[in-house]
């Protein structure tokens, strides 16, 4: 996915060489400048709640099938079946709770775990007006406007509908 470029370049999570600083070395010059030409400068963080537990599984297989990703071979029917019929159970001490079928999200504990769901958040920069800027990490996104007068701001939507 790297090399077919299907991660947006703002995602800074779990790639090589980013990390959670990125955010902060994006929005840096932007507040610099906002100040240094007495603009207004705003940036909403999102956290996605619970983005590993409620990933849309089958969102991921339709995202995976849109793109060509350059996956070949087994490996498309292997994250789907990596995806599907999944069971857990929950241990406190030494009693177990019964199976329970994982409806959403995506198993813990694998490296599939933290990509799919970074390439399941990749479709949300769609929604960006342009002008804004924005990048993520993982499950967590920021937005960033700046403008001379704050009506501006306020008033221009930052996400379109």
């Amino acid at each position: 996915m790297e090399r077919n470029k299907i991660i947006t370049p703002t995602q800074s999570g779990f790639r090589k060489g980013r990390s959670i600083a990125d955010q902060l070395v994006r929005l840096e010059p932007l507040v610099r400048e906002a100040f240094i030409q007495k603009q207004h400068a705003t940036a909403i963080f999102f956290d996605l709640e619970k983005a590993y537990d409620t990933t849309w599984k089958l969102g991921i297989l339709k995202d995976l099938s849109l793109h060509d990703t350059g996956l070949r071979g087994q490996l498309p029917l292997f994250i789907a079946g990596f995806l599907s019929d999944r069971k857990f159970q929950v241990r406190v001490g030494g009693s177990y709770s019964k199976l329970c079928e994982q409806e959403t999200g995506v198993p813990q504990r694998s490296i599939l775990s933290v990509t799919l769901p970074c390439l399941k958040i990749n479709s949300i920069i769609k929604a960006v007006c342009p002008g804004v800027d924005y990048c993520l990490h993982v499950d967590d996104f920021l937005i960033y406007y700046r403008s001379k007068h704050i009506h501006i701001i306020e008033t221009s939507p930052a996400i379109s509908k």
